[in-house]
């Protein structure tokens, strides 16, 4: 009990962080960092993009060995869809798809059902391209797109293989509470997401 009560703490902080930065779609690059670090930095320091990046990695971890591909797929796909960027027109409700995307991933992983690897691999490729193209619509004319774009992938990558290496950890292990709490890691991020959406939806789609 003294852990769940400490765990909803922090639940609850994090709820308030995220209030807080409910327009957090609109933040632009790192400025002084250097490009690649630029580019690493900008979707870790946007909550619309790390929680879905680590929640992909719970999911690909409760699914097993043969999900662990999906982490390479999404950095991939994440430097791709930042590359569309600079070529395709702004394209409407990318902002509204990332912040669903951690909801239905954090519905996902708290419900831990075992997914079919091609719906796993088909929502990983459609997250990394709109997370992608959202974190590529930053790249200004001073920064150089070869190398931010090379950073935003390297933290899909990092923060995804986190979430999974954690999540296959806590799975191993015999303690019952332990898989539980990744299950309910799962529903604060969905609900985290809902939250957002309420909160940031009306003004996304007049944008």
């Amino acid at each position: 009990m003294r852990f769940l009560r400490t765990a909803a703490g922090r639940g609850c902080a994090a709820l308030g962080l995220l209030a807080i930065s409910a327009h957090a779609h609109a933040h632009t690059a790192v400025k002084g960092a250097g490009d690649f670090y630029a580019g690493l930095l900008h979707p870790v320091t946007a909550l619309e993009h790390i929680l879905p990046f680590v929640t992909l990695g719970l999911l690909a971890g409760q699914q097993g060995a043969k999900a662990q591909g999906a982490v390479l797929v999404f950095a991939l796909t994440l430097m791709l869809g930042a590359a569309l960027a600079l070529w395709v027109p702004a394209l409407p409700y990318v902002a509204l798809i990332n912040i669903l995307s951690a909801v239905l991933l954090g519905i996902l992983v708290a419900a831990a059902w075992r997914l079919p690897l091609v719906l796993l691999y088909g929502i990983t490729v459609l997250f990394g391209l709109s997370h992608g193209f959202a974190n590529g619509t930053a790249i200004s004319e001073g920064l150089k797109p070869y190398l931010f774009i090379p950073g935003v992938g390297l933290a899909g990558l990092l923060a995804a293989a986190y979430g999974m290496i954690m999540t296959d950890f806590l799975l191993r292990q015999k303690a019952n509470w332990m898989h539980i709490a990744v299950r309910v890691a799962g529903s604060w991020i969905a609900a985290i997401g809902i939250l957002v959406l309420a909160t940031s939806a009306r003004t996304i789609l007049k944008a």
